[in-house]
């Protein structure tokens, strides 16, 4: 069991990760933004995806949320790529520290996006539900 949730965050972060670069692709145009409002997946929520990337919020500091996500998950890999070699987590508090910053960053642009923007984008909630669960299965994993 100690070796389970290490691997759960670990296809999380993986999950994570996808979805964060899927949106950078579409926020750098490489994949264009109007295939995310006519995925089936979008046309849920009125083409709340493409409303999502052209916002002035989908940006921290000129970077887009995106990058950002997908640089939280990476790192996240890696944390978890190490619990799985060392056999124990590497600087438990501060990857806890690191791990409950996201999730707080994640609580904001959630936030944002619901109550501000009113365009529950589903790729973006779905990072930040993603991140949410990583947070909780890592306190769980993390407690001796």
């Amino acid at each position: 069991m100690k070796i389970v949730i290490p691997i759960l965050i670990g296809v999380l972060a993986l999950v994570g990760f996808a979805d964060s670069m899927y949106m950078t692709l579409a926020h750098y145009d490489v994949i264009d933004a109007q295939s995310l409002s006519d995925s089936n997946i979008c046309t849920l929520t009125d083409g709340a995806c493409e409303k999502t990337l052209s916002s002035s919020d989908a940006t921290t500091l000129g970077i887009p949320n995106a990058v950002l996500g997908a640089g939280y998950f990476a790192a996240v890999i890696g944390l978890v790529s190490l619990r799985l070699i060392m056999g124990k987590w590497i600087a438990s508090i501060p990857t806890f520290a690191f791990l409950i910053a996201g999730f707080g960053f994640s609580v904001y642009l959630t936030h944002q996006l619901i109550f501000q923007m009113h365009e529950p984008c589903p790729f973006c909630l779905a990072a930040h539900t993603v991140n949410a669960f990583v947070l909780g299965l890592f306190a769980i994993s993390a407690h001796p």
